[in-house]
């Protein structure tokens, strides 16, 4: 285990350089498209809005899991890593794992993370499968304020730690045997 917190602290520290926009910003701004678009919102461009907002939190999970690995090489062996590991958390497990995270030792940025990830998994669920459910722009806009805010104070906390909370919620360990 110490082999491992070592090789994500190296890999954490490399230096990349982003030419792109991260997936869950451009969910983020896809959501805030749909709420400022006022002629002709529906019903449907708020439940959008509010999982697009799931899914900018999740990507970011994502997005920390393979951040360690650097980004954008042009080997083949990089390639199927990144798409290996980006796509091994679940939806499920990542909300359960999210609800234990106050107590651990993360910080109070990745503890507000994790805890909004648990808040718009439900309201994602709703939007997207209780056609009865009704969405108010007030409640979505406030949403996107509060995803915006600890995606953004989740980006500012140590990228060792968000690779760290990265792999807690995501990876499931394994018992040993006695």
């Amino acid at each position: 285990m110490k082999v491992v917190a070592f090789l994500l602290l190296v890999l954490c520290r490399r230096q990349t350089q982003r030419s792109f926009k991260l997936l869950s910003s451009q969910l983020l701004d896809c959501a805030g498209k749909r709420l400022t678009t006022v002629d002709g919102r529906t019903e449907a461009d708020l439940r959008r809005a509010t999982s697009d907002l799931y899914y900018a939190l999740f990507h970011r999970v994502c997005e920390a899991l393979v951040q360690p690995i650097g980004l954008l090489p042009e080997s083949t062996a990089f390639v199927e890593t990144y798409r290996t590991l980006y796509r091994i958390p679940d939806h499920a497990f990542v909300a359960q794992r999210c609800k234990e995270v106050r107590s651990h030792s993360f910080s109070e940025a990745i503890a507000s993370f994790g805890q909004q990830i648990v808040v718009m998994r439900t309201k994602r669920e709703d939007a997207d499968y209780d056609p009865m459910k009704r969405f108010a722009i007030s409640v979505v806009n406030n949403d996107l304020s509060t995803v915006a805010s600890v995606i953004k104070g989740f980006g500012k906390t140590d990228p060792v730690e968000q690779a760290r909370f990265a792999y807690f919620v995501s990876l499931k360990g394994r018992k040993l045997k006695e």
